[in-house]
């Protein structure tokens, strides 16, 4: 299988049916085969019911995953890694945040032998921004960068950890996905930093980006989790 695409899904029984015709165009265009797994983490809506019809519409292999209850994002992407079997593996945020077509660039990155992981930017100078985020989420953010970098030592050289937009060399993400503690918001930069540790090259690229109003992330709601994800990296961090 050349490529897995793995699309973590909560409520997103109005936006799945799109994802999932997007990415089976973007596959038929560029691929000789490839698979689209949809993880569907513990939804209140339709949306498990929403996308497994969609196997007899698309020319992609479709898997349909539903967990039990609402493990977080991070727990979602695990286990759509653990089934996957491309090649190439590329995570993606339901909504169409970023057209699929800008992972070509990461793809080329790791095709080419100059990284193992690419990471989608929204904060490198040739990214473009349709629709920008709130004021208030775009300083949280940008607080939020500040302190990952000083405390659980990223590369200042990262501009935008978050950004639900990532490439793997498929063997790489099914070697270190495993490995993660994170279920949550930060499972990111827990991956970042394993990688790192394990000696894997990590490049960013450019993506067009256009912000989704309708989010699952409350800041609000969420607040609390993600404070007690970053004490346990921090924690992490310090024994090393």
């Amino acid at each position: 299988m050349e490529l897995s695409i793995v699309i973590p899904a909560y409520n997103e029984s109005k936006k799945i049916m799109n994802d999932v015709f997007a990415a089976d165009k973007f596959i038929q265009d560029n691929f000789k085969n490839g698979q689209i797994i949809v993880v569907d983490d513990g939804s209140d809506d339709e949306t498990s019911e929403v996308a497994i019809p969609l196997k007899e519409k698309i020319k992609a292999e479709l898997i349909v995953i539903r967990l039990d209850k609402n493990s977080g994002k991070g727990a979602a992407v695990k286990e759509g890694v653990k089934i996957s079997n491309g090649e190439i593996l590329l995570y993606a945020d339901a909504g169409l945040t970023v057209p699929f077509t800008d992972a070509l660039t990461g793809i080329k990155l790791i095709s080419e032998n100059k990284c193992d992981i690419a990471n989608g930017s929204r904060k490198l100078e040739a990214s473009n921004i349709v629709r920008k985020q709130d004021l208030d989420r775009r300083i949280i953010s940008r607080i939020f960068g500040k302190f990952v970098k000083l405390f659980l030592h990223v590369p200042k050289s990262m501009t935008d950890t978050q950004c639900g937009f990532k490439i793997y060399k498929g063997e790489v993400a099914r070697a270190l996905f495993p490995q993660l503690k994170i279920n949550g918001f930060l499972f990111e930069i827990e991956f970042i930093l394993l990688a790192l540790k394990n000696g894997y090259r990590i490049l960013e690229f450019p993506i067009n980006w256009n912000c989704d109003r309708d989010s699952r992330l409350s800041i609000k709601k969420s607040s609390k989790n993600i404070i007690t994800e970053f004490i346990e990296l921090f924690k992490e961090c310090r024994k090393h």
